[in-house]
């Protein structure tokens, strides 16, 4: 996809920053904030009940461990009760797929 749009003076200065720091191009720089952007604003959307883990791990198209490490880092804890958690490695083991 393709989008042209205006960067105000300020960004396009942090731009230019992280560019030196991270010896890159201003666009991959760009592309790393919008992905860190769109990380941290569905991780707060998952924190708030608003999406599932597997909905988040879809949207950033990675693993269900990799969402747990992602979560981690953001000092997320899981919505899930233990209650719950516990019911669901109870019907796992019951399945006979985990034994």
């Amino acid at each position: 996809m393709t989008v042209t749009l205006d960067i105000p003076e300020n960004i396009d200065q942090i731009l230019n920053l992280r560019s030196r720091e991270e010896h890159l191009d201003k666009m991959s720089v760009l592309r790393q904030l919008l992905h860190e952007g769109v990380e941290t604003y569905l991780v707060h959307s998952y924190s708030n009940g608003k999406i599932s883990k597997d909905r988040l791990a879809e949207l950033l198209d990675i693993d269900i461990y990799e969402v747990n490490e992602l979560l981690e880092k953001y000092g997320v804890r899981s919505n899930i009760s233990y209650k719950r958690f516990t019911r669901g490695i109870e019907l796992a083991e019951k399945s006979g797929k985990y034994e």
